[in-house]
């Protein structure tokens, strides 16, 4: 249903000003099979365009497994209202069409009408969502040909990989009519194992722990490589958090998401078990709890001012099941998508941008700089004789790229894990390297 005006009840304080009145949204399910049910919230982009479908779509992909793009991708980081309800003025709608997809199904406001529907691999994953895109377009059929962008964070990056194949394979059938241009992998889950072992190394060379520490870590580091090797992956899984441990008690507790700070919202000391907080961690994906300057709990404003906003079904309550959404992966949790990635790149001429916060721990640099060396691709050579460049904006040095062929990587500085929002600056870059646009 399309939406010209949302008239909001002002209940407290003058700032809940009816803000959404100014955008043009659309928003509704799609039953992508059998009791499952994932839901979408578009924004189209208030550029000064003729035709908002001159810009292309960009669809966000939240991680986790089992955050909420419409909540935490739109709220939290680009979206056009912040936790305040506040105009952002650095979100991607002023220049792009942005497509939020609760993702997998039992997440954020989609669900499933029984666990049993829940998905289990990365590829039912990418399966649900090109059902989810077929359903889009029959309700919004001008955005049919128009350049599609993909960008997902953290697990939210893994997901878009095989997504990107899956969708490729329905454009060739014709069975869908969308126009995927590029993949961006902000912060992604691409290869776990990597990222594990690679948290001692980098903790250590920033002075944050002690050879004590390094070894703990490490120790607990192999030990989930080892699982992952012999294909015990629920064991792996477990043993990850087990790690994570580790770097807690090696560091007093430092943010995975921003190196530079210490973990608030969780406490360690207080979870019987290092699987749940993990888990609560990833499904948390670099978020926050309202602060000072924010008027909402995000939990709260979804599940009160959104869902009536959005006329969402009474018995459905967002993130519910977010907890379930991450056990029925744990199997499939470790697993990289390497493979899939040097598909892609052999075999479509679709764009893969990586781009990481350098300050990111639990998706850090270094573990991606080490698969990404390993990738077998056609363009292997010319990407590792290419260049490294700046990046500059506004005089301001914030990171540096590299590019060969339709591969690129980014690396944002003054950055954790959501680089989009801690800076928005950086990531005009790979916005405009991708897409012509800002």
């Amino acid at each position: 249903m399309l939406l010209c005006l949302l008239i909001i009840s002002i209940l407290s304080g003058s700032y809940v000003n009816a803000q959404f009145e100014n955008y043009k949204q659309d928003y509704g399910y799609v039953t992508v099979r059998e009791g499952a049910h994932m839901f979408y919230w578009l924004f189209h982009t208030t550029a000064n365009v003729a035709n908002y479908t001159e810009r292309p779509l960009v669809v966000w992909l939240q991680g986790g497994p089992g955050g909420s793009s419409t909540g935490i991708g739109n709220f939290d980081i680009l979206g056009p209202l912040d936790l305040s309800l506040q105009e952002r003025n650095y979100t991607w709608v002023n220049n792009f069409n942005v497509l939020f997809v609760d993702n997998p199904v039992g997440t954020g406001f989609s669900y499933v009408d029984n666990l049993q529907y829940l998905t289990t691999t990365n590829d039912e994953i990418a399966l649900d969502f090109v059902e989810l895109m077929r359903g889009f377009y029959r309700a919004n059929p001008e955005f049919e040909g128009v350049p599609l962008y993909i960008y997902g964070q953290s697990y939210g990056g893994k997901m878009a990989i095989d997504m990107g194949i899956r969708i490729r394979e329905a454009e060739l059938n014709n069975t869908i009519k969308s126009n995927l241009r590029g993949i961006a992998m902000g912060n992604a889950w691409i290869s776990p194992i990597d990222a594990t072992l690679t948290w001692g190394p980098q903790l250590l060379a920033a002075g944050l722990i002690d050879q004590a520490g390094f070894e703990d870590i490490q120790r607990n580091a192999r030990e989930a490589e080892r699982l992952f090797n012999i294909g015990q992956y629920v064991s792996s899984t477990a043993q990850w958090a087990a790690t994570q441990q580790a770097v807690f008690r090696g560091t007093t507790r430092v943010d995975f998401y921003n190196i530079l700070t210490k973990m608030v919202a969780f406490q360690p000391d207080t979870f019987q078990d290092a699987y749940d907080m993990s888990r609560d961690m990833m499904i948390r994906d670099g978020t926050y709890t309202a602060s000072e300057r924010q008027e909402w709990n995000l939990n709260e404003l979804m599940n009160t001012k959104v869902k009536e906003w959005l006329q969402i079904p009474e018995n459905v309550v967002w993130g519910s099941l977010s907890n379930a959404v991450f056990d029925y992966l744990r199997g499939d949790f470790m697993k990289p998508v390497t493979e899939s990635i040097e598909k892609l790149l052999n075999e479509t001429d679709i764009i893969l941008t990586k781009y990481n916060g350098n300050l990111d721990l639990i998706c850090n640099t270094p573990g991606q700089m080490l698969w990404v060396d390993r990738l077998q691709w056609s363009g292997t050579e010319g990407y590792r004789n290419a260049s490294r460049l700046p990046i500059w904006e506004n005089n301001r040095l914030e990171g540096y790229y590299k590019s060969y062929g339709n591969f690129r990587f980014f690396w944002i500085n003054e950055a954790g894990h959501s680089a989009p929002r801690d800076n928005p600056a950086g990531l005009l870059a790979v916005l405009r390297d991708m897409t012509s646009f800002p």
